[in-house]
């Protein structure tokens, strides 16, 4: 491992472990495993109805995006846990691209993007919100 490549880990990790990163649009914190559940009911969406992003138009409604917006109005997930999702999809993404910056639906709606591969950054994103992410608060 490079000392760049060092560098990179040391502060994604410390982003990922960072309370800050956990609070979703309304304020409250979320904890990893409710943005892991979010994560896979989305993933399983996709994978259900074979939603491949190489046969679909941007805005067509069958993207990661609409996934994940279909789970949050069925009530597995909700615009919180949502948002910490985004915030956790692209941080990874940087690190896997090395871009600066990377938007998670632009980066899933391009031509060349796979149904595996979105299925991939779900189960990811879904092990490291469990991983890292915030327990739930004791009952």
């Amino acid at each position: 491992m490079t000392m760049s490549e060092q560098t990179v880990i040391e502060q994604a990790l410390h982003r990922l472990t960072d309370p800050r990163l956990w609070y979703g649009l309304s304020g409250h914190q979320v904890t990893g495993e409710d943005v892991a559940r979010h994560l896979e009911a989305a993933g399983r969406l996709m994978e259900r109805e074979n939603w491949d992003p190489q046969l679909y138009e941007p805005f067509r409604g069958h993207h990661l995006r609409d996934a994940l917006d279909q789970v949050r109005r069925d009530g597995a997930g909700d615009a919180d846990t949502q948002y910490v999702a985004r915030k956790i999809m692209e941080l990874l993404l940087r690190l896997h691209t090395s871009a600066p910056y990377v938007d998670y639906e632009v980066w899933s709606e391009h031509r060349s993007r796979t149904l595996p591969e979105v299925l991939d950054l779900l189960r990811v994103t879904a092990e490291v919100a469990r991983r890292y992410g915030r327990a739930a608060l004791p009952a």
